[in-house]
């Protein structure tokens, strides 16, 4: 038995994979985006912060705390909760950041018992990892969720604070391995909703076009901008125009015309 760092458990989520699901929201990422919606996942540790709370016209000191440290027991007895809507629905669980890849051992333990149990298993990945961490968890993997942020190495370097080589190689690798992979493109103004940028995802996606299954582009939202406040840390989205750039529609209309199945949202 593991111990794991969960920020969160979202029940009957329904755009994280088939069905009806149970998404396990692991804490801990290798990168650091822009536009991150979980700034609180970043962090591996639990955090505790001190914030301001308005009501009315009084100023309340609040905290909370991101994060719980718990066994990988704890979760499946979590996760066990929901199996009469997992069953009806021919859901399952999907593990999610953060970057579940970033706690490989608890990861590979959660997927084998889940498997175990016969329940259906989602893994929703930034692909920044060894490639021995997947390895662990293919046997007990049935759909990954790959995010593919941005294909220029410099924009991908400056925009996660890491280079995309090892995303890329290891998104091959599943692929050769013939696993289901579905892709996740969050359409970022100002970073990768140009034209420019959207030929690139073209050419590299069409060199895997016959493996990959379908493309889910991402809408940005501002919903995360009270969560950077709250944990006192720079929002570098605030400067950058939310039409700034290509429409997401203008995304899904080129890719759909190389003949991928794409979807908004999801």
């Amino acid at each position: 038995m593991t111990s794991v760092t969960i920020f969160d458990i979202k029940r009957f989520a329904v755009h994280d994979g088939p069905g009806i699901r149970t998404t396990v929201f692991m804490k801990g990422c290798p990168m650091d985006c822009w536009w991150c919606h979980n700034p609180e996942s970043r962090s591996r540790a639990p955090e505790e912060v001190t914030y301001i709370r308005k009501l009315g016209k009084s100023n309340i000191e609040s905290k909370k705390v991101y994060g719980k440290i718990m066994s990988t027991d704890e979760v499946m007895d979590e996760i066990f909760r929901d199996n009469v809507f997992h069953e009806e629905s021919g859901g399952g669980i999907t593990f999610s950041g953060g970057e579940p890849l970033h706690q490989p051992e608890a990861l590979a333990e959660l997927l084998e018992q889940c498997k175990n149990h016969g329940l259906h298993t989602t893994v929703d990945t930034c692909g920044y990892t060894q490639w021995k961490n997947f390895e662990k968890i293919l046997p007990y993997t049935d759909l990954f969720l790959y995010d593919l942020k941005v294909v220029d190495p410099e924009g991908h370097q400056k925009f996660t604070g890491v280079k995309n080589e090892l995303i890329l190689e290891n998104l091959d690798k599943l692929l050769e391995k013939d696993a289901a992979v579905e892709l996740r493109i969050p359409v970022i103004p100002g970073i990768n909703n140009f034209a420019e940028e959207l030929q690139r995802f073209v050419q590299f996606l069409m060199n895997s076009k016959r493996k990959i299954g379908k493309i889910h582009l991402l809408p940005y939202h501002r919903t995360a901008d009270s969560k950077y406040k709250k944990l006192n840390l720079e929002n570098r989205m605030i400067s950058i125009e939310n039409n700034h750039g290509l429409d997401i529609q203008v995304f899904k209309k080129e890719l759909t015309s190389h003949g991928f199945q794409v979807g908004i949202g999801g």
